[in-house]
């Protein structure tokens, strides 16, 4: 591994030149480090790392202002290293709209009579993990205060992985569904200005309550004259695992055909209407974890700096946090490549096909406010941090697979003390992205993590 590392460090060596001498950072490499009278290259791997396992935050899980997660994913998951998992979804259908979005007119009247209401969710296996071709359990209730928050201090609307909105006590629907998806089945039909189109997609189909479909046909027109008049009466829609699922599956709620179908008759008229999520409403991922009784609870809750395994997940789960403390006795050095080594543990119950370790990892620091935010080796090429940073699994020939992380300009950052001493290594993305990876840490018997140094004396 040493060979590799030398030799993948002439192309970081080019890239930290580029960049420390096209801006003006307190890290000054000048031409006399090239002088060999005056300075000398050496390496090191011997460096104690502080390595610990720390729960997460939540993560931004809906803004109407920015680009919207595309990935919702659904069920509840238990083994014995993560513990349980569970993903839930908050659904705001809204009024139905035409091709150049002007209300659709729901035409239920007085003598209107539902024959049915189903709420219909289109599903996609990219984003799924785990084994999700078997059974979810499901129970949708209506939500019956405002699916709201108060804006930020930048007037911002954000909602975040751990909100909860109250819900009425009986659910509308309670069921199991196998998804299929491969079955591409009749939603609806689109008419345009001069055509029909029938959408025809891979979905699930949740039958609801009648008394909750009848609620809707019984309304005064005055009702549905916009958006805001609809939800002064009907809030929205919570969508929830019961039971445990081999894996997360992966809803795809920003499309129009996302929503609660109406199928009435009105008099000899059969009719059909939807309220539609698409792009209009609101629709939110509330995640919960509980390492209660799981291995990576014992490691949470007796943390030690020198474990032997160490755990990373996505969505609001688990963070590696670790500390290089010798690298303050490491003056008067500049830091030609530093890179973090780490071995994804070979563990028994637990199946990498089924199961793959995270496709990115990124490495983070906290700011002034504390939130985390990428550190610098990780911004220089966000494009394509193949190139310089790392973070993705590299399969090796017996199977097993190793990140290594560049953490060159940090190191330098943490030597000159500019720098908070602990980083971060987070699955990016980390808002629906159900994967997750063990690590074997510093205490591991067998390649250990370890923080590889190239470096020139001053």
């Amino acid at each position: 591994m040493k060979n590799n590392f030398r030799a993948s460090m002439v192309a970081s060596c080019a890239v930290l030149l580029l960049f420390f001498t096209s801006c003006s950072d307190p890290l000054n490499v000048g031409a006399e480090l090239l002088d060999e009278d005056l300075a000398s290259v050496g390496f090191t791997d011997t460096f104690q790392l502080k390595i610990r396992t720390e729960i997460g935050d939540s993560v931004r899980a809906f803004s109407p202002s920015s680009n919207p997660i595309s990935t919702f994913l659904f069920g509840r998951t238990q083994d014995n290293y993560f513990g349980t998992t569970e993903a839930a979804i908050y659904l705001q259908p809204l009024l139905l709209r035409d091709q150049g979005g002007n209300f659709v007119r729901f035409d239920q009247g007085r003598f209107s009579v539902l024959d049915s209401v189903v709420l219909v969710l289109p599903i996609d296996s990219a984003g799924i993990y785990g084994m999700v071709d078997g059974d979810f359990g499901v129970e949708v209730y209506e939500v019956n205060e405002p699916i709201d928050v108060d804006p930020d201090e930048n007037g911002s609307i954000n909602f975040y992985s751990n909100v909860s909105f109250g819900t009425n006590p009986m659910p509308l629907a309670a069921t199991t569904f196998r998804p299929a998806y491969r079955d591409t089945v009749f939603i609806k039909s689109v008419i345009s200005f001069s055509d029909t189109t029938a959408i025809s997609r891979p979905h699930v189909r949740i039958r609801l309550d009648n008394s909750f479909g009848q609620r809707f046909l019984d309304q005064d027109t005055s009702a549905y004259v916009n958006d805001s008049t609809l939800l002064d009466f009907f809030k929205g829609l919570y969508i929830k695992p019961t039971g445990t699922s081999a894996g997360l599956m992966n809803f795809t709620a920003n499309n129009s055909f996302t929503g609660i179908y109406f199928y009435y008759r009105d008099g000899t008229d059969t009719l059909t209407y939807n309220l539609e999520v698409g792009g209009i409403g609101r629709r939110i991922s509330q995640y919960k974890h509980d390492y209660t009784g799981a291995v990576a609870g014992e490691y949470i809750a007796n943390p030690s700096t020198q474990d032997s395994l160490i755990f990373v997940q996505g969505m609001q789960g688990l963070l590696m946090a670790f500390e290089v403390p010798t690298l303050k006795n490491f003056p008067n050095r500049v830091i030609n490549k530093a890179e973090l080594e780490l071995h994804v543990a070979a563990l028994p119950d637990y199946d990498l096909t089924f199961m793959p370790p995270p496709l990115q990892i990124v490495a983070l620091k906290k700011d002034a406010n504390g939130n985390l935010t990428a550190i610098r080796d990780v911004t220089i090429l966000p494009n394509d941090l193949s190139f310089y940073f790392g973070g993705q699994p590299v399969k090796q020939a017996d199977g097993s697979y190793i990140y290594t992380f560049n953490l060159s300009v940090h190191t330098q950052y943490l030597i000159d003390g500019s720098e908070p001493d602990t980083v971060y290594l987070s699955v990016l993305p980390r808002a629906g992205n159900a994967s997750r990876v063990i690590f074997k840490g510093p205490g591991a018997l067998g390649n250990p993590a370890i923080l590889k140094i190239s470096f020139t004396d001053l």
